[in-house]
């Protein structure tokens, strides 16, 4: 048997109406004229049989009934629009990424903006390794390694490539003797990430010797070495990848030279089959434009140094 239903559009021009408790802001939200909501809401209250709105001079005002029937139709199309959005979500193909830790923590998650995946038309399931993985789930569509990995039906392309430097708090250089290079960082705690060689280096090639650092502490994640050195707690080698994101905060600056190439680079693995699920496309797609998008600032950020 058919449901004895309202006229659905004029529901629709019903609520917008009772929210703004006018005809002319119903239309603006609607892109409809005035007359259309006017005629609308009549032809409900011919069907419901009942008066919505008292009419006076370039104002209306929702009746007693009018009032209750505004309660249950906002109820009625919040839960249409809630499950709506569920069975959307449900429908949404699934892409499982593995990504190296820090570079979710540090680089990817502060990059992802709502209105972008919600463009994606996915459902991303990210998943995390705290050390760089010789292989990863079975079910991955794609993933984002730090050096070289070799997985079998998956070719690897380079994603981003990185540059190193000295990274400390603003409040470090305000509060104590200024960083001018490389050496006076040996006046401050040295942040290692999960061990010397970062340091050692830059400071052997600079004619100085790791020898002469007073204090230190190390860290065996990288985004704990970023937080600290964020948190004046001393100054760390990082990079325009992991440092990003707190560079454009304000709460890490570069006090000094050098660059320092990266050791490694990150890669993107991607499967080799074609063709992929469109949902897989679409992500690759996201993610090397936020690649590209980095590496625009990183550019722009290093000239103006």
């Amino acid at each position: 048997m058919p449901r004895k239903l309202p006229n659905l559009n004029a529901v629709k021009a019903f609520d917008a109406a009772a929210r703004h408790q006018s005809f002319t802001e119903a239309a603006a939200e609607l892109c409809v004229t005035q007359a259309a909501i006017s005629r609308q809401i009549r032809l409900l209250e011919e069907q419901l049989n009942t008066r919505l709105f008292s009419r006076g001079h370039r104002k209306v005002e929702l009746t007693i009934a009018g009032r209750r029937y505004a309660k249950m139709v906002e109820q009625a199309l919040l839960s249409i629009a809630l499950d709506t959005g569920t069975v959307q979500r449900s429908a949404s193909p699934q892409v499982v990424i593995d990504v190296d830790s820090d570079l979710a923590e540090l680089w990817l998650r502060p990059l992802m903006q709502s209105s972008d995946l919600d463009d994606l038309g996915v459902s991303l399931d990210i998943r995390v390794h705290p050390e760089p993985q010789k292989m990863f789930a079975s079910d991955a569509d794609l993933a984002i390694t730090w050096g070289q990995v070799y997985v079998p039906g998956f070719q690897t392309e380079t994603f981003l490539q990185y540059t190193a430097f000295p990274v400390c708090s603003p409040s470090l250089i305000e509060s104590s003797e200024s960083i001018k290079d490389i050496g006076d960082c040996l006046d401050h705690r040295l942040i290692h990430d999960r061990g010397i060689h970062w340091w050692d280096n830059a400071l052997v090639s600079h004619g100085y010797s790791l020898a002469q650092c007073k204090k230190s502490i190390t860290y065996h994640r990288t985004y704990l070495c970023m937080y600290a050195a964020a948190d004046g707690l001393g100054v760390a080698i990082g990079d325009d990848v992991s440092s990003a994101h707190l560079i454009k905060e304000g709460k890490l600056i570069r006090p000094c030279g050098p660059d320092i190439p990266g050791r490694m680079r990150y890669n993107l693995l991607v499967p080799e089959v074609r063709p992929l699920p469109d949902g897989v496309y679409a992500t690759i797609d996201w993610l090397k434009k936020l690649a590209k998008s980095h590496q625009d600032w990183f550019a722009s950020w290093h000239r103006e140094r």
